[in-house]
């Protein structure tokens, strides 16, 4: 399981530690506002946002040479966030709201602050241990049978043994999916050590075969999963999900949603020595 299915969405189980977080610390706020105790909900919203723009804006300096322009860098929907700038953000906006909170009526008291930002690190905390307890990722990959496109079966083992191998999950209909799939082709060149396999959920050979050539794409691998067995055996992600497989058969990584080529190199380079 790497990702928590909420009807038609999927919210990636990394994020969900500091949504659970905000949401416990905003309650708190918004119970004791509703008692009478001070209104400590602009600081949380405050600091939220400054943990987004740290976090994006750390992962953008880190990765800055591989993002086409502007409007990509500040495109989140690839999920490009990276914690410590967060941590930055987040500690930033507090310094300044302690600074300036002196004769400003509309600012909550300290302790009301103090009160909802601990009750939110608790829930995060207790939530991100949950989590890594349920992760997909260093456990064995799920032992499915997929079908190449000439309706050979070959297994998810045969596909990934002996090499680092990226899965990913997708589908024609799905509009991130194609959206990804240059930046997963482009991969195929960038990262020759990794296997690319394309796993097409639900679709027929005819209707894959279509796609490719209508997008004049070149991928490696492409099999079609066509009764979804192995997003089933993932925990039911959402489209696209992408899958690393070490060596050794286990899982080692893993994302929900589009890939860009900053995305995918933090979600590649890590393992690449191993």
């Amino acid at each position: 399981m790497n990702a928590l299915q909420l009807g038609p969405f999927a919210i990636p189980l990394a994020l969900l530690p500091w949504l659970v977080g905000l949401i416990a610390a905003w309650l708190v706020a918004w119970h004791r506002r509703r008692r009478g105790h001070g209104d400590a909900e602009p600081l949380l919203w405050r600091l939220g946002l400054m943990a987004l723009i740290g976090a994006r804006v750390a992962f953008v300096a880190r990765y800055h040479d591989r993002f086409a322009g502007p409007l990509e860098m500040i495109d989140l929907r690839d999920g490009g966030l990276w914690w410590p700038g967060a941590v930055v953000g987040a500690g930033l906006a507090l310094a300044w709201a302690l600074r300036g909170r002196a004769g400003r009526d509309e600012d909550a008291p300290l302790s009301e602050s103090w009160r909802a930002l601990l009750t939110g690190a608790v829930a995060a905390v207790l939530t991100a241990s949950v989590t890594l307890a349920v992760s997909s990722t260093a456990q064995p990959a799920p032992e499915v049978t997929l079908h190449r496109l000439d309706s050979t079966p070959v297994t998810l083992s045969a596909l990934s043994e002996d090499r680092l191998t990226l899965v990913n999950l997708w589908a024609s209909w799905c509009p991130p999916c194609r959206r990804e799939m240059p930046v997963l082709e482009q991969g195929q060149r960038d990262y020759p050590g990794v296997r690319f396999v394309y796993a097409n959920q639900g679709e027929s050979a005819e209707i894959i075969r279509g796609y490719l050539l209508e997008e004049g794409l070149r991928l490696d691998n492409v099999v079609s999963d066509p009764h979804s067995d192995l997003a089933r055996a993932l925990g039911g992600s959402g489209l696209p999900t992408t899958v690393l497989i070490g060596r050794d058969g286990i899982l080692v990584n893993s994302h929900v949603g589009p890939l860009s080529r900053a995305s995918l190199h933090h979600f590649i380079h890590p393992h690449l020595q191993e």
